[in-house]
């Protein structure tokens, strides 16, 4: 019984530190299982603390056994504990010490969209295929789609003008919703600003740059409603995740540029003060060459052929190679453990933004993976809001000139 106990807590402590840790393939199941653990790295304080106790119980009766149990489970205590180590020091930096208290405030993630707060922002063409080839002008016209919010706006208060976030769901440019991550949309209400979190198409029946054009379609309308909502639209903030990082990166970057228009038509101003990105990619090309995206049938159809045949289009949707001196203030947000987008998007980003003078801030928060912010109270989400508050405050005194593209 001892050698069953103590083999049984050494495996498990094993698979949890193993799962943490190591590089994995590209398992749906097994990517989301290791996701959560790191983001939630406490759960792995009572199994190893259990292996331990296991190990120690049995004594020299069962040595080998013993030995390993206590080496699995001290490996799972460390990466239970080495997070929250990890994370102090970036926690102290952005000016919010890490609330060990909080971390299991909740989790950041919403099955379906909130329909009561649902209303249309725009119409655009359907899905490609349904009635016709784009753009061919031929007999058959193509069936409308239209592009829903969710409307997280604050009461309207006299003469009060408030800020305003458009927020961009994630989900591999193929799933997702809005108010996906209600969360953020709370956080953001309860520091005075209105939210409008925002469905675009979904791949394969849209390209990337089709998405790019609604989320300027969303901006320019929550820009032509200010009024009515009692917004400042010189105080609208562009945000995303995964990605929704991604189009709201690309939008914010081509604003002007005739390349890439609002999808809508006529969406008039669709320039913001600023943008937020959380793990959202920056460089298509590198990162469907360097991983599982490479063999993605959906691929060729969201970026409309490949890097090779389409290099224009892979240009246009990778806010790396669209970095110059006055883009938008720049927040990024990025987990050093990230399993899906690999850090090195974000590192490149930033670098460029920097030798080029762009107003840009880089949070890297170690040990964090991809949907960090799932675990509403996990370290990174934590350091994640601290940073998102500094550069909210940030925003109200930027110069910032809003231009075209060079």
């Amino acid at each position: 019984m001892a050698r069953t106990l103590l083999l049984a807590a050494g495996l498990l402590n094993a698979a949890l530190a193993v799962l943490v840790a190591a590089p994995l393939p590209r398992l749906p199941l097994l990517v989301l299982v290791a996701g959560a653990i790191t983001s939630w790295g406490l759960v792995l304080l009572p199994p190893g603390l259990l292996g331990l106790a296991a190990a120690a119980l049995a004594g020299r009766r069962h040595s080998w056994c013993a030995g390993l149990a206590a080496l699995a489970s001290f490996a799972a205590l460390v990466y239970g504990v080495m997070p929250y180590a990890a994370a102090y020091g970036t926690a102290v930096r952005q000016g919010q010490p890490l609330a060990p208290a909080r971390y299991f405030d909740g989790v950041n993630y919403a099955k379906v969209p909130d329909r009561a707060r649902t209303l249309t922002y725009a119409r655009v063409p359907g899905p490609h295929g349904t009635g016709g080839p784009r753009g061919t002008g031929g007999a058959h016209r193509a069936k409308t789609q239209k592009l829903r919010l969710d409307l997280w706006a604050l009461p309207r208060r006299g003469a009060v003008r408030r800020p305003a976030v458009v927020w961009v769901h994630g989900g591999g440019w193929n799933k997702g919703h809005r108010s996906q991550t209600p969360e953020w949309n709370r956080w953001f209400n309860a520091r005075g600003w209105s939210v409008f979190d925002v469905d675009y198409r979904l791949a394969p029946g849209a390209t990337q740059l089709d998405q790019i054009g609604d989320v300027k379609c969303a901006v320019g309308w929550v820009r032509r409603h200010a009024r009515a909502y009692g917004l400042d639209p010189e105080r609208l903030l562009l945000a995303g995740s995964s990605a929704g990082g991604n189009l709201a990166l690309a939008a914010a970057y081509t604003e002007g540029d005739a390349r890439v228009p609002a999808s809508c038509g006529a969406a008039g101003d669709t320039s913001v003060s600023g943008v937020v990105s959380l793990y959202g990619p920056t460089d298509m090309g590198r990162l469907i060459a360097g991983t599982a995206l490479r063999g993605d049938p959906m691929i060729p159809r969201l970026m409309g052929g490949s890097a090779a045949s389409a290099p224009a289009r892979y240009r246009l949707g990778s806010p790396a190679r669209l970095v110059r001196g006055d883009v938008p203030p720049t927040l990024l947000l990025h987990g050093s453990a990230d399993r899906a987008v690999p850090v090195a998007q974000a590192r490149e980003l930033a670098r460029r933004l920097k030798a080029v003078g762009a107003p840009a801030t880089y949070v890297e928060l170690p040990w964090a993976d991809h949907c960090f912010d799932v675990n509403w109270g996990g370290w990174g989400s934590q350091i994640a809001r601290a940073a998102t508050e500094r550069f909210l405050g940030t925003l109200d005194r930027s110069p910032y000139p809003r231009k075209g593209p060079a």
